[in-house]
């Protein structure tokens, strides 16, 4: 069963950091990230307090071609279970309705993902290939408080998965940001997609943005169920600085 953003943060009253606390992070670190994202994510003092209080802050960037969504949480996890819950997706489709399916390396190292969005009739189904990549670079900048896990589409196909009915989307990229902050993390999410088709690109800006609070929900369901799963026959997943996470 998901559990909402507002229940975990209640379980853990007293690690709970204030307003001020995420602020003093965020800004320590803002300059190096921006410099490192393809947008700019721009939190205000206003962002925080809706974090401090349990909630997710949520924004809707405009830029050239469709806006950005943009999600904000703490947790009391560690970053280290958040971040496995992240990157093992093939266990927890964390948004319903979409599936997914591994496809490999691309030829720069990076992670291809195969992805579908089931859509109601009569609209057809939407499609896309991904490449997913780390920062390690980000994570030394910030003396490894910072990790970061990136997407863009990708022209890979795989046709023992491809769905022929399903039409390819144009544009779709986005990321993950976890930060250590008062022994737990905070998780900012963005991400930009247009699916084509008669749906608009608001509408479907719009949909990113109603998904925020069930798909960190579920991410943080997911991070509690780690410690259990990631132990010592699971497979290495590496950390945002490049290096095997430890198993619990």
């Amino acid at each position: 069963m998901m559990l909402s953003v507002a229940t975990f943060l209640c379980q853990s009253a007293l690690a709970q950091p204030n307003a001020g606390e995420l602020a003093q992070v965020w800004n320590d670190h803002h300059v190096t990230i921006t410099a490192h994202t393809k947008a700019p994510i721009l939190l205000s003092d206003e962002d925080f307090s809706v974090v401090a209080a349990g909630g997710v802050a949520k924004r809707r960037l405009s830029q050239d071609g469709p806006d950005r969504a943009i999600g904000v949480a703490w947790t009391p996890h560690s970053r280290a279970a958040v971040w496995v819950a992240i990157i093992d997706d093939i266990h927890n489709t964390m948004v319903d309705g979409l599936t997914e399916q591994r496809l490999g390396t691309s030829q720069s190292g990076g992670k291809l993902l195969y992805q579908r969005l089931d859509l109601p009739w009569p609209l057809n189904d939407r499609q896309w290939v991904i490449e997913i990549e780390n920062d390690p670079v980000l994570a030394r900048a910030t003396t490894n408080q910072v990790w970061s896990r990136t997407w863009s589409l990708s022209t890979h196909r795989a046709p023992e998965v491809d769905d022929p009915e399903a039409l390819w989307a144009p544009t779709l990229d986005g990321g993950w940001l976890a930060i250590d902050v008062a022994d737990g993390t905070l998780i900012v999410y963005q991400a930009r997609t247009t699916i084509g088709g008669v749906v608009p690109d608001g509408l479907v800006t719009s949909w990113a943005m109603s998904t925020l609070d069930e798909m960190l929900g579920n991410l943080f369901s997911r991070a509690a169920e780690i410690p259990a799963h990631y132990t010592t026959d699971h497979d290495p997943i590496h950390g945002g600085d490049g290096k095997p996470i430890l198993k619990f």
